[in-house]
């Protein structure tokens, strides 16, 4: 979410929790639609990954991974529409995404995974090359899906990983014009539950 942490000044502790509730909300019902699975949400962002792009050469996950999160992006509407019918202000996101290797670790005080790795803090740095409501991938990611062909790709810059070292950053939108599913319903999607 952008700019959260200034909007919920304005807002009362019952007001804050609908806020992020139907962000939240919204966005965990379209991961869930496309297969992925979510570790946590931290704060006004929510961490997921896609399990089923272990495999490089298996191109179907990856469109999945492109499909949520052009999901996202056209979700922007509703979930502005909900948060106006409950006297809300409006929010706007970015939305991040990349491959890699990434570790899981469980703290003895937790029932829930984290997930970890350089891939999961390059994904979180890029971030914030996106424009609100729109989707950047990292280059790792781009590599396996330039070859889409229902998507555009801009490259939009780089980000330094380490001195000297740049890694590229690519906007992805939709070519095909897209009608929106309820982010707020639970749906099949490609045969997952």
């Amino acid at each position: 979410m952008m700019n959260s942490t200034k909007i919920a000044t304005e807002l009362s502790g019952t007001e804050i929790t609908r806020y992020y509730g139907v962000f939240l909300n919204a966005m965990a019902t379209i991961v869930k639609n496309f297969g992925a699975k979510i570790i946590k949400n931290a704060g006004d962002s929510l961490i997921f990954y896609f399990p089923d792009t272990s495999d490089p050469s298996n191109q179907l996950p990856f469109k999945d991974v492109l499909e949520c999160g052009i999901t996202m992006m056209s979700a922007h509407q509703v979930i502005n529409g909900r948060l106006n019918e409950e006297k809300l202000p409006s929010l706007s996101y970015r939305i991040s995404a990349d491959h890699g290797e990434v570790q899981f670790a469980r703290s003895a005080s937790s029932q829930s995974d984290d997930l970890f790795g350089s891939t999961v803090n390059v994904c979180a740095k890029i971030n914030s090359r996106a424009s609100p409501n729109g989707m950047v991938i990292g280059n790792n990611l781009y590599q396996i899906t330039k070859g889409f062909d229902e998507y555009s790709f801009q490259e939009i810059g780089e980000y330094e990983i380490e001195l000297g070292q740049k890694y590229m950053v690519h906007s992805v939108t939709s070519k095909q014009k897209r009608n929106i599913l309820n982010p707020f319903k639970r749906t099949s999607h490609l045969g997952k539950e």
